[in-house]
């Protein structure tokens, strides 16, 4: 599957979860005679999609070994080639497409991070980004294959929608692939603790939590487990906790009949004022205007 050097360090693509990719082509091929790999650097990244035969890709000095079944990426601006010829009779699907985040300007996605109340999201929830998987085996290769053959004909169709379809449709693709190797990832020591820590926050939801409680309720050094959790969710351990306090008090304003003073108390804070400002800056609106622009609100 991979070759054995590994991924090759910043060759990964970021995908930012605000910015949509812009396709510039999605076609299949047929090598009908045996060839090397362009050697080339490009302005746009390049997604692969072997149906039958393989690749052998060098990038930047890593050479990737993509075979049947395989899906793999090129990064724009990287120098890619070949050395070895691609066997005639080799078949693939590709995209070439912009876009990707700048790591020092997003956040990592991460699957701990606090869902935000009642589904409704900020502006700020959308910055963030995806590590794109650099060669992967696809679980599904048929559904894949018939999204790749949907995408190639709409391609070369005359709708004259097809510029947003297929960059809807190719961030649909990698989504999923970027969710298929989410999943197999094992769980490592870290994973264990952030999710140990999130499981007391939230059976604790209702009052407010100090780092002697935290510590001594995991029996481990604060500092580290802070340091891991801020790691795996891009949080602080108080900043979770916190989000996840005002998500649930955002549930009680919506769907019940409670004031704002006794939500406020409901959730162990001792001053509605500390409230309503922990409030905005969580959601982006005083407890009192949230409740006016929450249209379902129970009567």
């Amino acid at each position: 599957m991979a070759g054995d050097r590994g991924v090759s360090m910043g060759s990964e693509i970021l995908l930012g979860l605000k910015d949509i990719v812009k396709v510039r082509i999605v076609d299949f091929c047929r090598a009908d005679r045996p060839f090397v790999h362009a050697d080339r650097i490009l302005d746009f990244n390049v997604f692969i999609y072997i149906v039958s035969g393989g690749m052998r890709i060098w990038e930047c000095g890593t050479e990737y070994v993509v075979g049947e079944k395989e899906a793999f990426f090129l990064k724009k601006g990287m120098h890619h080639y070949g050395k070895d010829e691609i066997p005639a009779g080799t078949t693939w699907y590709y995209i070439h497409f912009h876009g990707g985040a700048d790591d020092e300007n997003v956040r990592k996605l991460s699957e701990y991070r606090p869902v935000t109340a009642s589904g409704e999201f900020t502006e700020d929830d959308y910055d963030q980004y995806i590590r794109l998987p650099k060669l992967l085996k696809v679980d599904n290769p048929n559904l894949v294959e018939r999204k790749l053959d949907a995408l190639t004909q709409l391609c070369k169709s005359s709708n004259d929608l097809k510029m947003a379809y297929l960059s809807y449709g190719t961030m649909e693709l990698f989504f999923d692939l970027f969710n298929q190797e989410r999943s197999r990832s094992g769980l490592d020591r870290g994973d264990i603790i952030t999710r140990r820590i999130i499981m007391f926050l939230e059976n604790n939801i209702s009052r407010k939590l100090s780092s002697v409680e935290i510590s001594g309720h995991m029996s481990m050094n604060y500092n580290y487990i802070s340091g891991v959790f801020k790691e795996k969710t891009g949080m602080s351990i108080m900043e979770y906790h916190e989000k996840i306090r005002i998500n649930e008090a955002a549930k009680l304003l919506r769907n019940s009949n409670m004031n704002v003073s006794e939500v406020s108390c409901r959730l162990g804070f001792e001053d509605p004022l500390y409230f309503s400002r922990v409030f905005k800056k969580v959601m982006g609106y005083s407890p009192s205007d949230y409740i006016r622009q929450a249209y379902f609100r129970l009567r």
